[in-house]
This record gives structure tokens, C-alpha cells and sequence, in this order.
């Protein structure tokens, strides 16, 4: 086994013997599970590189040795799946999915076989570190424990972005099976782009969840690089108070331009929250709540619930309005399952309703809700009308900081 650290620093001789240059880079084709090296990159003497085929390599031990001249060297020709290991490879990223953070590519592990050198897979581990340094024998030596720690090549996936052709390389497990909480997680480990990367790999919905749980920072930063288009039909499977929240916070003109591009109900439910100051109940509240009519029965509402239930971020409470769309009551969603399926709601529905203003200070919203115990409270206008619901989730992201809220289990979570 062979590592590309311990290659990087060897001379290059032609078939005379005659020095020419130092090794640069190994150039392998992607094409294949376990790439084979297609070509040496060599610099010269004269400050210049030359990628050497590697049909004209004869052997590599303590100096890499030509079985040509120099003169002689066709040059191999870049070709479109040809990446080089330690321009675009070593240092670079890794999702480890299963630790759910990021790991860096300390070394590259390469195989002798059939006479061409092939590619295993990525070191990640500190020994990686210490062999690149050359003071691994040194840690051997004192006994210190060096565990370690490889991805096999096989299991890493090519993600390009635009900034170079291999920026990001990511494990071939699938991130959609991780929370939202731990794919926001590793985003934020990443730079910009390779973070866009990661949302671009995972449908809307996923991406939504993650991108919830970033800082708000953070998520202005991803939608001001983000592909319009792409951020758009992120922000439509985004409750309309997390995008109004994080639409409020991008520059006008990038607002305007998302808003345009949104699902049409969905941009009209987040302007319409944007019309509220974003310390108020209005503008922390959530537009996607569950309500029936007074006429309704327990029946009727199960059956409204089953198609509507989807498009809810609460269902824990549903509200009552009555003929004049005036918020009447209240009721569980276990009252309901309780009731009598004929039974009218009004008969078990609370009328004694605990509600906040639109414009009541988000921070007396969030005090009203821990006061009562509450799931969540409705928001009305003009005393009656209600206009959203502020749920115990937003409470949250009301009081406590944004490392601390990340520890506390949501309520309505996946």
C-alpha cells in the first residue's frame, strides 16, 4: 500500500538518468470505481509542468524513473473525467454521514496492481497528518496510539461546483435519511458553495427543513448565492413565517426577485406577513394553521383535517369561526378524537380563548405562551379575526439563542 504523501516529494529521472524535474501531481480518471493513474505531472527544472503518461513510467521507489528521454515524452492530453489527487482531492472535504460532521482528506491511498497504481480511498484520520509532516515514526515510536481511519474510494461521491471540479466529495449514503437538524449542521461547517452543493442534492422539502435550522445569518448567505430559481422553490416548502423571516432579512432587490419567483399563494402568505414589524406577534406568526367552520361536526372536521393536514406546520389545535369568519373556539386534537362523529364542534369546543394581538410584542407572546402552557396561541386583528398562529416552536426561536433553541426537541418536527 502505498500513500500519496510519500510520493510527493521524490525527484523524476529520464531514461539517461538525468533529473528533470520533481513530482506534482498524479492525474486519475473518474470513470472507473477504483481509478487507475493516468498520468504523472511533473515540474520542471525550468519552473514548467509536463503531465508524463504513465506508460512511460517505470517504476517508483526512491526516485520516480522515466523509461524515456525527456525529449521523447508525448504529453498526455486533459481529459474531460481526469481529476489531479493533490490539487483537487488532498485537503478537501468529506460528509462523514454516519458522524454527521465534516472530515478533512489528510492523505490519499493508492495500490500497486498490474503495474499501474490505483486509487483506494481517502485518510481522514490525524495518522494522515503526522505521515504528510513525517514525524509519523516519531508517534509510533513514543507508542502513542494512532487508530485509523479511511472512506474507500467506492463509497465517495463526485459532487462539482462551480468554483473547481472537485470541491466537494461526499459519501454515497443517503443524506435525505438524516434529521434536518443534522444536515443543517454540516452545512454549516462548509463554505458557501459546497454548502449550496449539499441543499442542490436534496429535494425542496429536506432542503427547507435544513435550512430552517440555520442561523439566520447563515440562510441569508446561502439565498444570496443560491440559484434564484432553485431558492424560490425553497422557500415555497418553507413555513411562511420562516420565509417571510429570512426573506425580510435578504436585500430588496433579491426579495422582490424570490417573491416573483415563488408559488403565487405562497409569495402572497409571506407578503402578507411581511406587513407586520418582525418583533411583533404578526411577524413571528405562522399563516398555516387549522380552522373550521361552527357548522361543522367532529366527522367533517377528521375529514377536512386528512386533506389539509399536509400543508399545516400546527394541528394540534384547531380554531372555530363563526358565519362572520370571528374566531369563536377552540378544540384538541384529541377532543376531536374523543367526540361524538356527529357531534357539532361547538358543543366541545373551548370559548374561553387565550389569543394575542397582531401587533403585541413578541417577546408578551412568547411569556403568554409559557403561562398557560400553550402548543400554540391564535393571533387576531380587530379583536376577533384571526390572522395566524405563534406556536411554541417560534416561542422558542423568541427567547433562547440560536446554539441553545438547536438543543430543545420541536414540537411539530419531522
Amino acid at each position: 500500500m502505498h500513500f500519496l504523501s510519500e510520493i510527493m516529494k521524490k525527484s523524476v529521472i529520464d531514461l539517461d538518468g538525468i533529473k528533470i524535474g520533481k513530482f506534482k501531481d498524479f492525474i486519475v480518471s473518474v470513470k472507473r470505481s477504483y481509478p487507475i493513474v493516468e498520468a504523472v505531472i511533473i515540474s520542471t527544472s525550468r519552473k514548467k509542468t509536463i503531465n508524463v503518461p504513465w506508460e512511460n513510467i517505470e517504476n517508483i521507489n526512491k526516485e520516480i524513473k522515466l523509461n524515456v528521454k525527456f525529449k521523447d515524452i508525448k504529453e498526455y492530453q486533459f481529459k474531460k473525467m481526469d481529476i489531479k489527487l493533490v490539487d483537487e482531492v488532498m485537503d478537501k472535504q468529506v460528509v462523514d454521514v454516519e458522524g454527521k460532521k465534516i472530515r478533512r482528506i489528510n492523505d490519499i491511498r493508492l495500490s500497486a496492481t498490474n503495474g499501474y497504481y490505483r486509487l483506494i480511498g481517502v485518510d481522514i484520520s490525524v495518522k494522515g497528518i503526522l505521515r504528510r509532516l513525517g514525524i509519523e515514526k516519531i508517534a509510533t515510536g513514543l507508542k502513542i496510539n494512532l487508530p485509523e481511519d479511511y472512506i474507500a474510494w467506492k463509497d465517495v461521491d463526485i459532487v462539482e461546483s462551480d468554483v473547481t471540479k472537485l470541491k466537494l466529495k461526499v459519501p454515497a449514503y443517503n443524506l435525505k435519511k438524516l434529521h434536518p437538524a443534522d444536515i443543517a449542521e454540516i452545512v454549516d461547517q462548509l463554505n458557501v458553495n459546497d454548502s449550496i452543493t449539499i441543499l442542490n442534492s436534496l429535494d425542496e422539502e429536506i432542503a427547507a427543513d435544513a435550512i430552517e435550522e440555520i442561523s439566520p445569518e447563515r440562510q441569508v448567505f446561502l439565498m444570496e448565492e443560491m440559484d434564484s430559481d432553485r431558492a424560490a422553490e425553497i422557500l415555497d416548502e418553507m413555513s411562511p413565517d420562516d420565509a417571510a423571516d429570512l426573506i425580510g432579512d435578504l436585500s430588496d432587490d433579491k426579495a422582490q426577485e424570490l417573491l416573483d419567483l415563488m408559488d403565487p399563494e405562497e409569495s402572497k402568505d409571506v407578503k402578507h406577513l411581511l406587513e407586520y414589524p418582525e418583533d411583533t406577534a404578526g411577524g413571528v406568526m405562522t399563516t398555516e394553521f387549522a380552522v373550521v367552520p361552527e357548522e361543522f361536526t367532529a366527522n367533517q372536521t377528521i375529514n377536512k383535517l386528512r386533506k389539509v393536514a399536509g400543508d399545516i406546520e400546527s394541528i394540534y389545535y384547531i380554531y372555530v369561526t363563526s358565519k362572520s369568519k370571528n374566531l369563536i373556539g377552540v378544540f384538541s386534537l384529541r377532543e376531536l378524537l374523543l367526540a361524538n362523529p356527529e357531534q357539532k364542534v361547538t358543543e366541545f369546543m373551548h370559548k374561553d380563548i387565550i389569543a394575542v394581538d397582531v401587533m403585541e410584542d413578541q417577546h408578551e407572546v412568547a411569556k403568554k405562551i409559557a403561562k398557560y402552557n400553550l402548543i400554540a396561541v391564535p393571533v387576531v386583528k380587530n379583536e376577533n379575526k384571526i390572522k395566524g398562529v405563534v406556536t411554541v416552536d417560534d416561542a422558542i426561536d423568541i427567547v433562547l439563542p440560536t446554539a441553545w433553541k438547536k438543543r430543545v426537541p420541536r414540537m411539530f418536527g419531522q
